[in-house]
C-alpha cells in the first residue's frame, strides 16, 4: 500500500503519512490505530511475558455517573452499605450500584488468587449471594448454577 492509498484509507493528507514515516511527526494513539487497521494490523498491549492484556469488560460495575470504579479499590455489592453512609444517608441521589473500600482494608481470609480489578455486575452479585447463602450446605451447587447462568468461570472448588 502506498502512502497516498494509506492516507486516503485513513482520511489524512499524504504529507501527514510521509511525516509520520520519516519521524518528523508523531501520531496520536487514535491515528496510529487507524493507520495500523488500514494496513491490516492492530495495536495491542502486552505484559513483560508477551501475553496480551484484555480490555476492561463492558459489564464492569460503574458508579451512578457511569464511571468505572478505580482498580485499587474493592467493589462491594449495593446492599453492603458502609457505616458512614448509614449514619449520613443521601436522599438526593439514586441508590448506589456498588460501594468501594480500600484494598488494604479488605479481609483476605480464604482468598484464592488476585482480586479482579474491575468486577462485572454478575461478579458483584455472586459475592452478595455468597454473603447471604455461603454457609448453606446447598451453596456449592447454587454457586455453580449461578456461574453457569451468568457466564462466569468455574470457581476454585468447581470441577
Amino acid at each position: 500500500m502506498s502512502q497516498r492509498e494509506l492516507a486516503v484509507a485513513v482520511g489524512v493528507a499524504p504529507s501527514t503519512v510521509a511525516a509520520i514515516e520519516s519521524g518528523a511527526r508523531h501520531p496520536s494513539v487514535e491515528l496510529l490505530d487507524r493507520l495500523l487497521r488500514a494496513s491490516g494490523l492492530r495495536l495491542a498491549v502486552v505484559d513483560a511475558d508477551g501475553v496480551e492484556l484484555a480490555p476492561f469488560p463492558d459489564e464492569a460495575v460503574r458508579d451512578n455517573a457511569g464511571r468505572r470504579f478505580p482498580a485499587h479499590l474493592d467493589v462491594l455489592p449495593p446492599d453492603r452499605v458502609p457505616p458512614t453512609r448509614v449514619a449520613s444517608p443521601r436522599y438526593d441521589r439514586p441508590p448506589a450500584k456498588g460501594w468501594y473500600r480500600l484494598r488494604a482494608d479488605a479481609p483476605r481470609e480464604g482468598a484464592v488468587g488476585p482480586r479482579a480489578d474491575h468486577p462485572t455486575v454478575a461478579e458483584v452479585e455472586l459475592a452478595r449471594q455468597k454473603t447471604l447463602y455461603g454457609r448453606s450446605p446447598t451453596w456449592p451447587r447454587r454457586e455453580a448454577t449461578l456461574r453457569e447462568a451468568w457466564g462466569l468461570a468455574p470457581g476454585p472448588d468447581d470441577d
